[in-house]
């Protein structure tokens, strides 16, 4: 077998720019970050037992977790 190189550009994807994304980000530079939800989350469960789930907003237990999706801190 061999290989022949050539001037031609064969193209064999699409190059158009991609559309820009347009969901939001979940933390923009300069407010609050991830690091500062999980650890106030945190601080919250050791003092009371409850807090604000971080996912979904509802109601989190040490013991239990998120009553409403079901997630944990671990």
């Amino acid at each position: 077998m061999s290989a022949v190189a050539t001037s031609e550009r064969t193209v064999l994807v699409d190059e158009t720019p991609a559309a820009p994304r347009s969901a939001p980000r979940l933390f923009q530079p300069g407010e609050i970050s991830l690091e500062d939800v999980v650890l106030g989350t945190w601080e919250a469960l050791a003092s009371s037992g409850r807090a604000e789930c971080p996912v979904c907003g509802g109601r989190i237990a040490r013991e239990t977790g998120c009553e409403g999706c079901g997630s944990e801190l671990s």
